[in-house]
């Protein structure tokens, strides 16, 4: 695994951005979860599959099995892998966009110390992020949380950012890549992440789940999928 730049004093940002406003915004959001007077716009989630239910949302449970194809290898690696654990749920609720109808939808796997985020469609419903903890608190306890892994990953603006900004001769790095790339805690690359789209889910995940200034992203990890040509990246939550 290749490590990131040098780090930044936590919450800091260096005296010339390397990726501009991505940067800024992962900044402020890595400055919530570690900074304990810094003003935070997300609370503790409160949302549980009992709420779910009892407000209409579909859930399907589907057999139990092994990590995600994917991304199995990694898994072995971390010893998440080699029984059957892992819960995948399916969760559906109608909803309605701009005058349209529509259907939120979320694929979920979890496991002891683990969610899978596999695929996630949110035109009005909770965040990814409620969902999320409410699956994974239902049969284990938050504070096990360790790792989240993001699967597959097709969001425009987080994939743009990956192949055409990180992955760069700059960086020493080319899209595609299946090697496990580390960005550590406090880097320009780390904060970037934090700012897309997508990676802004497992920072509310955090935010929402555990109390302000006890846990933190370590670092974040991506690679391109051996079987599967798609970006994953995996998330490692740890104690303060």
């Amino acid at each position: 695994m290749s490590n990131a730049n040098t780090a930044q004093p936590p919450g800091e940002l260096p005296p010339q951005l390397k990726y501009d406003s991505l940067q800024t915004t992962g900044a402020l959001r890595a400055s919530w979860i570690s900074n304990t007077s810094q003003n935070c716009p997300i609370t503790r989630s409160q949302l549980t599959m009992q709420n779910m239910k009892e407000s209409g949302w579909g859930i399907r449970h589907q057999k139990r099995g092994f990590p995600p194809d994917q991304i199995y290898e990694e898994t072995v690696e971390l010893g998440l892998s080699g029984e059957k654990l892992y819960r995948k749920i399916v969760l559906w609720k109608a909803g309605i966009s701009r005058g349209q109808y529509c259907v939120n939808d979320y694929t979920l796997q979890t496991g002891p110390a683990v969610i899978f985020a596999m695929d996630s469609f949110r035109p009005d419903s909770a965040y990814w992020a409620q969902i999320a903890q409410a699956v994974y608190q239902d049969e284990h306890p938050i504070e096990d949380l360790k790792y989240v892994f993001q699967c597959n990953i097709i969001n425009p603006e987080t994939m743009l950012f990956v192949q055409r900004r990180l992955y760069v001769a700059a960086n020493g790095l080319g899209w595609p890549d299946d090697r496990l790339r580390v960005w550590e805690e406090n880097t320009a690359e780390y904060q970037a992440l934090l700012g897309t789209r997508l990676v802004k889910a497992v920072v509310y995940l955090v935010l929402g789940a555990f109390p302000r200034g006890t846990r933190r992203i370590a670092r974040i990890v991506t690679w391109r999928g051996r079987y599967i040509p798609y970006i994953q990246m995996r998330f490692d939550i740890e104690k303060v």
